[in-house]
């Protein structure tokens, strides 16, 4: 059988019924971004409409749920299970510093910054990545993504210096997360590298080194014992808020898994790089708290148009080498016959500033048992 063949059959036997294929792939796209976007405007909303300003406590919240949840799905056998690895769980634990971090000042920055400038402040995430893989890596991004960035930048600089809401404080607040997340994207996808970790039980060590520490930076900012005075705590909206953004973190991850796994994940990068701006266009009229300059107007604009310029180029670079390894899987397929019923696993990667859920096929060895292999 010649190769081309091989390839052909291949994708009979795996795509099924075409247009059920399609309709799944284009709702769980469309689902991941409505996802990525509501996420930013539930937290906008506790804070701004329900005047909780409690960033720490609303973390632990989200934490707790993530926890709970996680390990509900893994006995109920919707997720595979996974054992615990002291060594893997320690490796984890300077992530999860930088991912509570980055949503301390994520929550802090939006009580104070309107969500178009959140936004554009946030996609400063992409020049920090660049410059942390040159510094840490050596590794230089093709010019036409160095342009893509340079736009971003500039279009950034001319929102905030037209922005008539301009707080300094949450421009600090908002800039101190994106390098934060920078730091988090870079060491996620290095552990990725490192450890072909299943982004289930990535997110469980993560969860427990998060939920700890986010209680104990509760007590010296004073969450705490402001919490009791909270005039809203036991109005039925405020609870019904809190719980939709605590919510709102876990199934996004879960928003994220079904993109990836009824589409790939360059429309995963596609979907999550240009929600942005819809999230921008959304955010302007949402809350009234946006005052409209030309400036700032035009400044928005060009990072948007960065944004879709970056997104592109990741695309067909992205593109360009999923097709190489998807050819490779699907004659290797092909070649051992189809695949068994184990529940399939994916791994974190990274692509450019963006983390990606990479789908895996494993073989009837447990996760557990993977890992003492490996070892």
């Amino acid at each position: 059988m010649s190769k081309q063949r091989i390839v052909e059959y291949a994708e009979e036997i795996s795509h099924g019924n075409p247009k059920s294929r399609i309709y799944s792939g284009v709702s769980s796209a469309v689902f991941y971004g409505f996802m990525s976007v509501s996420t930013v405007f539930l937290n906008k909303a506790i804070f701004r409409v329900q005047q909780f300003n409690f960033p720490a406590t609303l973390v632990v919240g989200q934490m707790t749920f993530t926890l709970v949840l996680v390990v509900l799905m893994q006995q109920l056998g919707i997720i595979r299970k996974f054992c615990f690895i002291p060594s893997h769980f320690k490796r984890v634990g300077l992530l999860s510093f930088f991912f509570v971090l980055k949503l301390l000042l994520d929550m802090s920055a939006l009580s104070v910054v309107n969500i178009p400038m959140y936004g554009v402040l946030k996609s400063s995430t992409t020049p920090c990545v660049l410059l942390l893989d040159y510094l840490l890596r050596g590794r230089a991004a093709a010019r036409r993504i160095q342009l893509a960035v340079l736009v971003i930048t500039l279009g950034g600089v001319m929102a905030g210096c037209g922005d008539l809401t301009f707080d300094s404080v949450g421009y600090m607040l908002a800039l101190g997360s994106a390098v934060c997340t920078a730091a988090y994207v870079v060491l996620v996808g290095k552990l990725g590298e490192d450890l072909q970790m299943d982004s289930w039980m990535l997110l469980f060590y993560n969860c427990c080194w998060s939920l700890p520490t986010s209680m104990l930076i509760m007590i010296p900012t004073g969450e705490i014992s402001r919490l009791a005075s909270y005039p809203y705590l036991t109005s039925g909206s405020f609870l019904a808020c809190f719980l939709a953004s605590c919510a709102s973190a876990f199934v996004l991850n879960w928003a994220t898994y079904l993109c990836t796994l009824e589409n790939d994940s360059l429309t995963t990068s596609v979907v999550g790089r240009t929600k942005s701006i819809f999230q921008t266009a959304g955010g302007i009229f949402a809350f009234g708290d946006v005052q409209i300059g030309v400036l700032n107007l035009s400044g928005v604009g060009l990072n948007s148009l960065g944004v879709l310029w970056y997104a592109a180029e990741k695309y067909v670079e992205h593109g360009k080498r999923q097709n190489k390894l998807k050819q490779q899987d699907l004659i290797d397929k092909a070649e051992h016959g189809r695949a068994s019923n184990v529940q399939a696993f994916s791994v974190i990667e990274r692509d450019g500033s963006q983390l990606l859920l990479s789908p895996r096929n494993p073989s009837n060895l447990s996760l557990c048992e993977d890992v003492h292999q490996r070892k």
